[in-house]
């Protein structure tokens, strides 16, 4: 066999060789590309689950989480200063977002300064702390106004 019969034949192998690399490939990056996009779909529909399942922006809990884990029992005194003011509490609604306070099950019963302030989730609560006295001021008005 002569030279350039050897070197065609090469270039022909050569030429099998790279096709059946560039198949193996670019079969990995099509199935890998699919394989992101359908992960990438169950976990949006998963979060889409969850959000409609734990009531939206209400977080991850869904406000089951005792008010009194907000706060932690100090006293007895305390408990009864927090008692007689829910009793003379003005508003039935929250705070924050205006729904009812029992909307999502129970209140969330806290002291604020001296003032027992009731909200209806956790997520009111860090709203709350975030802004105060906007808040506040709206539960002065409304135990003046009664």
């Amino acid at each position: 066999m002569s030279t350039g019969g050897l070197l065609k034949r090469f270039e022909m192998n050569g030429k099998r060789i790279i096709r059946l690399i560039w198949a193996v490939v670019g079969r990995m990056i099509l199935y890998g590309v699919a394989l992101v996009l359908i992960f990438s779909i169950i976990i949006s529909w998963k979060m889409k689950q969850r959000d409609s399942q734990w009531g939206g922006r209400r977080g991850w809990r869904g406000n089951r989480e005792p008010a009194q884990r907000t706060v932690p029992r100090i006293n007895k005194e305390y408990d009864l200063s927090i008692k007689q003011q829910i009793q003379n509490y003005p508003l039935n609604v929250c705070l924050v977002d205006g729904n009812t306070l029992d909307h999502y099950g129970h209140s969330v019963d806290f002291d604020h300064n001296g003032m027992v302030v009731r909200l209806c989730s956790e997520d009111c609560l860090r709203d709350f702390r975030g802004d105060a006295t906007v808040y506040t001021s709206r539960l002065l008005e409304a135990s003046l106004a009664k």
